[in-house]
């Protein structure tokens, strides 16, 4: 075998300068002592030696920078981290002896479980501190139940609905007592609530403490009772009577009556007021009994079992809590006669204007499988009145038949005026036939608006309704009175439309200019004036037009206060336009110029210089069309003092 030498001292040297990356140029000999070079060379290797068993360079030594904020967070971390388990055991060291739950701070409410509608009720809130620390900042909330009326409490609150109780010791108790009344509906359950905030002497936090207390409205402290006829005939007035009485030991406030009636049936109310199916009553009194009645009037197409619903109950604001009620059945029957009003062609509310006249036409027809006898029509006007007047000309008046008329006064505003017509008029009223049928017409105007000049009124009503009577059925007396349709009518504004053609103004002055007389092949100018008058309601969408004949020019020469004029040169109208007149302006007017030159086939004859003059508007209050009209004007000049009667061509 060959023999291995050992390497030499400076060989070793030499292996150990290598790893280190180190040369020595003269190496000495040194004295061996303790483990050589070459064994710490091998523990090395195998320490840093790669998976290649080389060594990395080492003759270079870098200095990795430290991450100075990631040290700071550290830092921070663990100081936070130390005060937390700090103040932990300071709050357990100093607490120790004080703990506080909340179980043990109290909050109670003692009330009734049930009471009448509109009773007076009692609440008391206690309250109290069993904890071991104080509890400070105490404010108790109370939040009422919708229905509740307040009317004291001890103490009294700091504000409406808060008590402010400051700090509560150790074993400090107290209490609120509120009073009031409680208005809701039958039946019905109120709840009451109250909140207490406040602070633990040992915390830095708010804390509440809730309690609720529930009563139920369980019976009524109001009683009622519906009266009535049991049979009442379509068209035919009924009365209705009413009982209420309050049943409670304390009086009670606001109280409303309400009826609900069916759709077909009218509630009759006094002159000046509308239509209303509600009585309200301030107070009444513990005990107290009392009485009503109202009327009203089924349609004349009803018929058949009809029901009125009325209500007692308390008011709340704009709620209505029902405490008692009472339903009331009758029948509805139709009346031996087939009665209908109508007026103008038509048996619906309308309104119409001063000077109009109205047309009324009485239909009636005998239903029944009898004969009727001794039967009588009345017609029955009710109109705004003054000075024992009314709206109606009676002059008028066209009858032939005949009537008998009767005048009342009603009150010092209306007045009534009736048309009888009996057997004695119109003989065939004595026997009227099973399905026999007839009608009484007549005319009447409504008086011109000069005639209220001094009234001091401004809205003018006419209420029309017509009746029959039957004295006998088959031959046997068995009186019956139907009440026919009722119509309103509401009178328009007093609207006044003026229109005149002129060739001097008032103070005699031209306004006009050429040949007057016109002559022919000369030209003649005119000025047209258009007013309007009004004084009762406003007036809205006003609109005022006129035709030009085809030898009438228009010179586009016009003078407006308010409002728009046109021109239209394809149809030849010029039209006025406002969109609304109050009262407040009394009248106003526009005025143009047009111009004629007279043809050979003129001569001798007037001129006509526009057509119908036309107004339409609405009436704002009666919500009714009104319509004016003036005739043609002419080269005539009606109306011109200085120029009247020159209008005949030369």
């Amino acid at each position: 075998m060959p023999r291995i030498r050992s390497k030499r001292e400076g060989d070793e040297d030499a292996d150990f300068d290598e790893f280190l990356g180190v040369s020595r140029s003269s190496p000495k000999k040194t004295r061996k002592r303790g483990r050589s070079k070459k064994a710490i060379g091998d523990d090395l290797k195998r320490i840093y030696a790669d998976n290649n068993g080389d060594l990395p360079d080492m003759s270079k030594i870098y200095h990795k920078k430290k991450n100075r904020a990631k040290g700071a967070l550290i830092g921070f971390a663990v100081f936070f981290a130390t005060l937390a388990v700090l103040s932990w055991a300071g709050f357990l060291f100093f607490g120790k002896g004080q703990n506080f739950s909340g179980d043990k701070v109290v909050l109670e409410i003692t009330s009734p479980d049930k009471v009448a509608g509109g009773d007076e009720i009692e609440y008391i809130i206690k309250y109290g501190n069993n904890e071991e620390v104080p509890l400070g900042q105490g404010e108790i909330e109370v939040r009422y139940p919708d229905n509740f009326v307040f009317t004291e409490a001890t103490p009294v609150p700091a504000e409406e609905k808060f008590w402010q109780l400051g700090s509560l010791a150790k074993g400090d108790s107290g209490e609120i007592k509120i009073k009031g009344n409680l208005r809701g509906e039958i039946d019905s359950l109120q709840t009451l609530q109250a909140i207490l905030s406040y602070k633990p002497g040992n915390f830095n936090s708010d804390f509440d403490k809730v309690a609720t207390a529930v009563t139920k409205i369980e019976k009524s402290s109001l009683e009622m009772d519906v009266t009535g006829p049991t049979r009442v005939l379509a068209g035919g007035e009924a009365t209705f009577k009413i009982k209420y009485k309050n049943i409670s030991s304390a009086d009670l406030t606001d109280v409303r009556i309400l009826v609900t009636a069916p759709s077909d049936f009218s509630f009759k109310v006094k002159e000046g007021e509308k239509e209303k199916n509600s009585w309200d009553f301030s107070k009444i009194e513990a005990g107290k009994e009392a009485e009503m009645e109202f009327s009203g009037t089924f349609g004349p197409a009803a018929e058949g079992k009809k029901e009125l619903k009325a209500q007692v109950g308390l008011i709340n604001g704009e709620d209505f809590a029902p405490q008692g009620e009472d339903t009331y059945s009758l029948d509805v029957a139709q009346g031996a006669m087939l009665l209908t009003l109508v007026m103008n062609g038509d048996a619906n509310d309308r309104s119409v204007n001063f000077g109009d006249a109205l047309n009324y036409s009485i239909n009636f027809k005998n239903k029944e499988q009898a004969e009727l006898g001794d039967v009588e029509v009345e017609m029955v006007f009710e109109s705004t009145s003054r000075d024992n007047k009314m709206v109606l000309d009676w002059s008028s008046l066209q009858d032939s038949s005949k009537g008998t008329i009767v005048g009342t006064q009603i009150s010092p505003t209306v007045r009534q005026g009736k048309i009888t017509w009996t057997k004695k008029q119109i003989p065939k009223l004595a026997k009227l036939a099973p399905g026999e049928e007839s009608a009484i017409n007549f005319q009447i105007r409504v008086r011109p608006s000069v005639d209220f000049g001094n009234w001091g009124v401004s809205d003018f009503e006419i209420k029309s309704l017509a009746a029959v009577k039957v004295g006998k059925i088959g031959g046997e007396v068995k009186e019956e009175k139907i009440d026919g349709n009722i119509i309103n009518l509401k009178i328009n504004s007093d609207v006044a439309l003026g229109a005149e053609a002129r060739y001097f103004n008032d103070d005699n002055i031209a306004v006009g200019s050429g040949s007057l007389p016109p002559k022919v092949g000369e030209t003649t100018a005119y000025r047209i004036f258009w007013t309007v008058s009004n004084s009762l309601h406003e007036i809205e969408n006003m609109k005022v037009v006129a035709t030009l004949p085809a030898n009438v020019k228009w010179s586009n020469k016009t003078d407006i206060g308010s409002g728009e004029i046109k021109y239209n040169e394809a149809t030849r109208k010029i039209e006025w336009t406002l969109n609304k007149m109050p009262t407040s302006v009394r009248s106003i007017g526009v005025n143009f110029e047009v111009t004629v030159t007279p043809v050979e086939a003129d001569k001798g004859k007037q001129i006509t210089l526009t057509e119908n003059t036309i107004l339409q508007a609405q009436d704002k209050s009666t919500t009714g069309a009104i319509t004016r009209m003036v005739l043609p004007l002419t080269s005539n000049l009606d109306g011109d003092p200085m120029a009247e009667g020159k209008g005949i061509v030369k």
